[in-house]
């Protein structure tokens, strides 16, 4: 899984297989994320919008995160760039 775009504490887009997927930071207290795949439609606007479209996707992940509760998914991510101790 490739890593396009982060934000600390914020999101992570990747890319895997040709698809994209969100990883986004949700909660107060009790930190979780919320992943899922782009859909056609999310994935053409990010293609003409970019990082603009994202925000705003974010945005609307933390204020109703039941909406993509049916398109959550676990994601594995490869930690290759850690220092070795």
């Amino acid at each position: 899984m490739k890593e396009v775009i982060k934000k600390n504490w914020d999101y992570c887009l990747y890319e895997k297989e040709g698809k994209l997927i969100l990883s986004v930071i949700c909660g107060s207290i009790a930190l979780y994320n919320v992943n899922f795949e782009l859909n056609k439609s999310e994935e053409n606007s990010y293609n003409e919008i970019g990082q603009t479209f994202l925000t705003q996707l974010v945005d609307m992940v933390r204020e109703k995160p039941s909406m993509f509760e049916s398109r959550h998914m676990d994601i594995q991510i490869e930690l290759d760039n850690l220092p070795k101790q």
